[in-house]
């Protein structure tokens, strides 16, 4: 079973600009369920996604979409990721943990993208 498939999302609309997504994930060690408030901004092809549960907590991501030219676009991104357990990290730790956030946000970018082009057929 990959990740993909292990996982369920539910999405609530609390107005047309808001919605909270409710992810479950279906781990070894049981269901583990994170929700996030995400606030939709299509006038400025933007979102802003705040987790409102799990160890991340209050961490909060801004997405802008731009033009880039004539079919190219790029995805700009913001965050505060708050990761509770590890306040006491040294600048090493902090520069460590931010290329490992990065890799796996990169990671579900690039599957999103390509899941995308396979529905698109290109």
């Amino acid at each position: 079973m990959g990740e993909d498939d292990a996982a369920e999302r539910q999405i609530t609309h609390l107005t047309d600009a808001t919605i909270i997504l409710t992810d479950t994930f279906h781990t070894n060690n049981g269901r583990v369920e994170k929700q996030k408030l995400v606030q939709l901004y299509p006038d400025r092809l933007s979102w802003i996604s705040t987790h409102l549960t799990g160890p991340n907590k209050y961490s909060q991501f801004i997405y802008e979409i731009s033009a880039e030219g004539n079919s190219i676009s790029r995805l700009g991104f913001t965050a505060l990721h708050l990761e509770y357990g590890k306040e006491s990290l040294d600048s090493e730790g902090i520069k460590s943990l931010a290329a490992k956030l990065q890799e796996a946000d990169s990671a579900v970018w690039k599957r999103l993208a390509k899941a995308m082009a396979k529905e698109l057929g290109t």
